[in-house]
This record gives C-alpha cells, structure tokens and sequence, in this order.
C-alpha cells in the first residue's frame, strides 16, 4: 500500500511540475497581451494543481493555490482589471507552489511559513478591488468569445456533431530515468559487441571466401549491424526532450531581472521545439542562465542610453536554437553595447594574466575568450546579478562536460551573440579513426568537413604556417603529431589531409593514414581535463583497442589562437 501511494504522490509531483513550468511564461505573455484565453488557462492550471494537491491532503498547496485561484476568477470575469501588482502576487505564489512541491518531492518534513504569500496575494486584491471599473477590453473579448460560443451551438447544431474530431487515443508511459540510461548503456555495449563481430567476419570472410557457413555467417552479421543501429536509434529517441523544457523559465527571468534593473527588455524564443539528449537539458540550464543575465545586466543598455544611441528604448534578447549536421547550435543574442575588447585588455593587463607584450599580439578573439577565466570581470564593482564575465567560466566548464563549445560575436553598440554547439546525443556518435605513428585516434565525425590525399609540395609554407590551397581558399594546416606531442612514421610524399570546421573556423589536420569511419560509445575518463588535453574520452574499436576521442574544439583553440 505504501508503494503504491509512493507511486501516486509521483505521478502528482510531475503534474504539478509540469502545470508550473507552464504558467511562468503566460504571466509574462498576459503582461503584454491583455487575452482572456491567457486567463482562463492560468486559471485552469491553478484549479487543477489545488484539486490534486486537495486528493492528497497537501493543505498549504491547496491554501495557496485557492487564494491564486480566487483573483483569477475575479480578473477572468472582469470584477477586477490585472495589473502588475496583481502579476507580481501570483508569481510569488507560484515561487511558493515551487517550493512546496520540491519539500515533497525531497521527502523534506518541513513547515514552509506561507502567511506571507496569501497576506501578499489579499492586499493585491484589496487594492485591486478599489478601483471598481471593470477592465473594458477583457470583458468585451469575453463577451464577444461566451456570444461566439453560445451562437454556433443554436445556430449550427449539426455541423458540431459532423465536424467534432474523434477522440485521439494518447498512449503513454511515463519509465524512470535510471531504467532508460540502463537500457541505453547495453545498447551500447551491444554496438561495440556489433563493431568487434563486423570486424571478425571481415577478416573470415577475407580467409575462407566462397565457404556457405560464412556467406552464412555475412548475411546474419549484416542483419544484426541493421537491427542494432535501429536500436540505438530508438533509444537514442527515448533519451531526446525538447529544449521548452529549459527555455520554459526564460520568459519569467527576464521579466523579473528587466524590471528590478529599471530596464525594458524583449525575448524572442526560437527553436523551442529542437529535441536534444536529456544529458543535455540537465546541463545547458546554468550556462544560458549566466548568458541571459549578463545580457540583461551588461549588455542591454537603460532606456535613455539606448535612445541618446538612436536605438529604441526597449532592448531585445534571442534565443535561436537549431540544428547544423550532427550538432544543437544555441544563438543568444542581445542588441546592447557589446563587449568592449580595450576594457577586457585593460582588465586582463591589471590582473596580471596578462602581460603589455602579449596582448599587443593577440588576436580579438583571444581577448575577448579572456572572459572565460574564473572570477574575471571588467566591472570594478559587482552587483548582486552579474558583470559581463562572472560566471562565464561556469559556462565554459559546463558547455565543456557536454562535449560542446562556445564562441563569443560582438560589435561596439551593436550587441552579442554567444553561440553554444554541442553534439545531439552524448553517448553514441560516428567517428573518423585515423593513425599516427604507431597511434590511433578516433575525431568525431561532426567536426570532419571531407578527407583528402595530397601531395606533399601542394602544402606551402606562409611567414613559418603551413598551409593548404583548397577550392582557392587558403587553409592552416596542422600536423597532429606535432599538436598531441608524439611521434610519426617516415616522411611519405602523399600526405592524409582532415579539413575540420569548428563553429566559423576551417583548418586542416595532417595525419599518417586515414583508417575510416566507425560508430564508437563513448566512455568518460575519471581525472582527464578535457579543457587542458584535448581529449573527450576513449572508446573500444572493433578489433578490441582502447582509442583516445580527440576533442578538435579544444585543439583548436591551441593551435589557432596567439598565446
């Protein structure tokens, strides 16, 4: 019986989550767009969370969410006209729910206070309800929608009843997540089982050609390759959420930090819908956090700074989530000052990561990647939000355990774009392997733009860089050898070119022999600093060796960017 009440307050943590995670950003859309269907659904939501919570006996929820539910009524019915105060009260509540819901789901005995927030909510009432003229616009919308309504029933009967869809049967199943990360670690032992298999039958099929038990052994082998790889893509689907589940809160966010800030800032959302690994929606939160804040407390400028620039006085932040190839690309960007590329230098020069010399030879970009390094601010006083830079090396780290990188676009007065790319899913991914020496490495595919084979006097040589002419563009060339710090095999005339593209950037990597493409799982390494190395992890090939995964954003940053 226990077990089976455990089972229901679950099933109500995860409604009543997600009822919340739904009514942060109608507030903010109700806040500019006066619609009653805005109403009615926040009201919906509040009305459903108290009826569960009331089922179960969690009182203070039903307290709560009674006392929001009351003022949307009367706002609903247009006895009272929704202000900000009004906006103000109910997202407290809400923040409340929040809170109590996670005591329950933490298993935690305790006595939250919410005194407060109801005393909050009836002085929002209360000085709501002095102004006894009804909100005109909502209550002509919601006379004009309960005529509509009323006008198609009596009028047309019959086509309610022809056109009325047939109820959609909804099949689903809610699993725990350690049960799908179980399933999805054997679908990956299952691939590297299936790698090593393909690799053996190679090597029979090559030694005992035109034998029927192996032509037998061939064509079962390549039914199981065809069976594991709808496998994988299958699990790999079960792991895949929408990126709504992290913007959801953004809306909220903004309006809050926009308005303790004295400042008047949009959001566009898009690409919501864009599905990523669930590894993904647990980590990319904090790092858009930290972005979004520090657009909003740096980058957006006040309302009279923004029109003395001949700009309007609202600022406007984007977040453009796609997908490019293999990889979830997320645009933040913010049509505020820019990061101001001689204040970061100035800074860096002060602090003493840099010397005078050095940042003389920098690139741009090198100087504005400085803003990564842990507690760097060009702010000489903090604020309890942010400064352009504190906490961006949070969102360095995190974006990094995700095998992703981040590269930072700016223009004086124009504004920034923070560009995050990570792969689509975390565990399973294709691979170029390629050999050094006596060496082999394994670069993911998504980072490989084609595989060449050239001469070696078609790569020239520029002020001591080696480069290559492809299609007239003139490439860096990089010998991988030389970046990893080991040793090749004897010079041969013809040479293994990679031409990789990691966010805007092409360069190529020179490599002893390309062996081919492989679907690879990849395994992490306990106490390897990608950040530092260069390397992602390791995986098992298909005729049993452990490879090293290289991390080409990472080396790239090594070999591209003047130290």
């Amino acid at each position: 019986m226990a077990d089976e009440m455990d089972e229901i307050i679950n099933e109500f943590i995860i409604e009543a989550e997600e009822i919340l995670e739904q009514l942060d950003p109608l507030f903010v859309e109700l806040e500019h767009k006066k619609d009653p269907e805005i109403v009615n659904e926040i009201f919906r939501g509040m009305h459903t969370l108290k009826g569960a919570a009331g089922f179960l006996g969690f009182q203070n929820i039903v307290d709560v969410a009674h006392k929001a539910e009351t003022i949307l009524k009367k706002v609903r019915e247009g006895e009272i006209p929704f202000s900000a105060e009004i906006n103000d009260a109910i997202l407290k509540a809400v923040d409340t729910l929040r809170i109590l819901i996670l005591n329950i789901k933490l298993k935690e005995d305790k006595k939250e206070n919410i005194q407060p927030v109801l005393d909050l909510l009836d002085r929002a009432l209360e000085k709501a309800s002095l102004k006894p003229e009804k909100t005109e616009e909502i209550e002509q919308k919601i006379e004009k929608a309960e005529v509509e309504k009323v006008e198609a029933k009596v009028s047309k009967p019959e086509e309610v009843v022809t056109q009325a869809p047939k109820e959609k049967e909804v099949a689903t199943l809610r699993v725990d997540v350690e049960r799908i990360d179980k399933v999805m670690d054997l679908a990956g032992e299952i691939v590297l089982a299936r790698n090593r298999l393909l690799n053996l039958v190679s090597k029979l099929e090559a030694k005992y050609s035109g034998d029927e038990h192996i032509e037998g052994l061939v064509e079962t082998t390549s039914f199981l390759d065809r069976v594991t790889s709808d496998l994988q893509l299958a699990v790999m689907k079960m792991r895949m959420q929408p990126l709504q589940k992290v913007f959801v809160k953004f809306p909220r966010m903004v309006r809050d930090l926009a308005r303790t800030l004295g400042k008047e800032v949009d959001l566009e959302i898009i690409g919501e819908d864009t599905e990523v690994d669930k590894s993904v929606i647990e980590h990319i939160g904090d790092p858009l956090v930290h972005i979004i804040r520090n657009s909003i407390d740096h980058g957006i400028e006040f309302p009279n700074e923004r029109v003395s620039k001949g700009k309007s006085p609202k600022g406007k932040i984007v977040i453009n989530a796609y997908q490019k190839g293999t990889q979830i690309v997320i645009d933040i960007s913010d049509d505020g000052r820019g990061i101001d590329i001689e204040a970061v230098k100035a800074k860096a020069i002060t602090k003493g990561l840099i010397t005078l010399e050095e940042a003389e030879k920098m690139s741009e970009e090198s100087i504005i990647n400085l803003i990564f390094l842990p507690g760097f601010s060009t702010k000489d006083v903090s604020t309890e939000l942010s400064g352009r830079g504190v906490g961006m090396d949070v969102v360095k780290s995190n974006v990094a355990k995700l095998n992703g990188y981040v590269e930072i676009f700016t223009e004086k007065d124009k504004g920034t774009t923070f560009r995050i790319s990570l792969p689509l899913t975390l565990a399973i991914i294709q691979a170029m392997m390629v050999q050094v020496g006596d060496e082999t490495y394994a670069i993911p595919q998504s980072m490989i733009e084609e595989t060449l084979r050239v001469n070696i006097d078609e790569i020239k040589e520029i002020t001591g860089q080696k480069v290559l002419t492809i299609r007239d563009k003139v490439l860096p060339v990089f010998l991988l050898n030389e970046i990893l710090g080991t040793a090749t095999t004897t010079e041969n005339k013809r040479k293994y070119i990679l031409v990789a593209g990691v966010g805007d950037k092409r360069f190529c990597i020179s490599v002893d022999s390309v062996i081919g493409q492989e679907e690879i799982v990849i395994k992490t390494i306990n106490g390897i600093d990608s950040e530092e190395c260069g390397i992602m992890g390791a995986t098992i090939t298909g005729d049993g060796k452990v490879v090293l995964i290289l991390d080409l954003a990472i080396l790239s940053r090594k070999v591209l960017t003047v130290k």
